[in-house]
């Protein structure tokens, strides 16, 4: 017996002790289980198994201990998120940095964030689909984990993140952070216009394709306008067919609005285009802009090329190394030639996208002038555009065109021009054409 209550006694100090400190407790459990190791009493039977007390102690220790884990780590997330920092892993254009014991912060990833930021600027055009922004991404090797092409979703999730201009959030809360942003706020604002534009534009493609579809609006039931060709046989043109705009309900619910012939109505669209004219002062303001724009382009692109022109450098040196580490017989002919064909691979990538930062800088240029043709004429740089430019023009200007009686009755400015129009930015000629 006194044998015994010394045993009990052990197994008691033991639990004392190692209640004292749970990861120790839990590591010895685990590691006496795993060796197969049992502890025997006399009037308990195997302490390591059954319905004895033992058992039940260890399970609620390991249980607790997970708990407390798991608690300490949602406040150091908090404590994260607090201190300025996204408490998840940054997205695609940033990278971690920190060591292993340090708080992980992150930083612009000196090749992805570049191109990131270039895909917003891109895209806000609204010249880009996110289809042909998936393209795109997989020309300049930016793809998923597994290498295949980035998914229709990610990039509309990449687009709608507004930690790309430093708003972080995380549980509901939302924040400035401390990272680096790589678009300002209204580069953003205009990407989250041009998405939702598209989305409501969004048509399956058909084989006749109209100018006002989409943009159009009946006044007697609100409906949009569909446009659709008619065999004419008197008309000698399209070889007698004409094309009329007309609301979808005329035929079946009968709405009284009548068709309207696709030419009479896109004049009269191109004669309220024409109506609108950009004030001196926010011509001015553009021209302005224009070269501050240009400016920063010429920095980027200058600072773009010298970061590729670094990496050149040091892939170049990795190279050097493997060759000289094949003449010295200290590397495996097959494992140099894997290790040299990927080097080549990545410098004939960077090459690439050196002339290209020096074509974009080209296009930036072409398009500064487009811009200023077209707040200092409106009407001529309409009528000169191709039918698809047209289509952005409208976009740009209106949501909805109201037609009654084959007329315009009303525009619905986009928020941009509505409010250019209220601060006189914006000025209607034909205030009558409009009423």
């Amino acid at each position: 017996m006194d044998n015994q209550l010394l045993i009990d006694a052990i197994i008691i100090y033991k639990i004392d002790r190692f209640a004292r400190n749970v990861g120790d407790f839990s590591d010895m459990y685990k590691e006496l289980k795993n060796k197969g190791i049992k502890l025997i009493s006399v009037n308990e039977g195997d302490l390591m198994e059954g319905t004895s007390l033992i058992p039940n102690i260890f399970a609620s220790v390991a249980q607790w201990e997970s708990e407390v884990n798991s608690m300490r780590t949602r406040d150091a997330l908090t404590q994260k998120f607090r201190e300025g920092w996204q408490p998840t892993p940054p997205p695609i254009g940033y990278r971690s940095v920190g060591a292993d014991r340090e708080r992980k912060t992150c930083e612009p990833d000196p090749y992805t964030a570049p191109i990131i930021r270039e895909l917003f600027e891109i895209y806000s055009t609204g010249n880009y689909s996110i289809y042909d922004l998936q393209n795109w991404l997989a020309e300049r090797n930016i793809s998923s984990k597994s290498g295949t092409n980035l998914g229709h979703s990610v990039i509309d999730t990449i687009l709608t993140n507004p930690f790309y201009y430093g708003w972080i959030r995380w549980h509901g809360e939302g924040k400035m952070g401390k990272q680096a942003p790589l678009i300002s706020k209204d580069l953003f604002d205009t990407c989250q216009y041009v998405l939702a534009k598209h989305r409501n534009f969004l048509m399956r493609k058909r084989l006749h394709q109209f100018l006002l579809r989409g943009f159009a609006y009946c006044s007697e039931c609100g409906q949009r306008y569909t446009a659709e060709w008619h065999f004419k046989p008197r008309f000698t043109r399209r070889n007698g067919k004409i094309a009329y705009y007309h609301c979808p309900k005329m035929n079946r619910n009968g709405c009284p609005a009548p068709y309207v012939e696709v030419s009479e109505l896109e004049e009269l669209v191109r004669n309220t285009v024409k109506s609108i004219q950009f004030s001196q002062e926010f011509v001015d303001a553009v021209v302005a802009k224009a070269k501050e724009f240009v400016d920063d382009s010429r920095k980027r692109a200058t600072s773009e090329t010298q970061g590729c022109i670094n990496q050149r450098i040091a892939l170049e040196n990795r190279r050097n190394k493997l060759e000289d580490a094949l003449l010295d017989g200290t590397i495996d002919r097959v494992v140099f030639k894997r290790k040299h064909d990927e080097i080549q691979e990545q410098l004939g990538f960077i090459d690439s996208r050196i002339r290209e930062i020096e074509t974009n800088s080209r296009v930036d240029i072409k398009l500064i002038e487009d811009v200023l043709n077209f707040t200092r004429d409106i009407g001529r740089t309409y009528d000169e555009a191709e039918e698809f430019l047209q289509r952005h023009f409208l976009r740009f200007f209106f949501e909805k065109i109201i037609v009654k009686e084959r007329k315009i009755e009303r525009v619905i400015y986009t928020p941009v021009i509505a409010t250019l129009v209220e601060n006189r930015q914006v000025i209607i000629k034909n205030l009558m054409l409009l009423r």
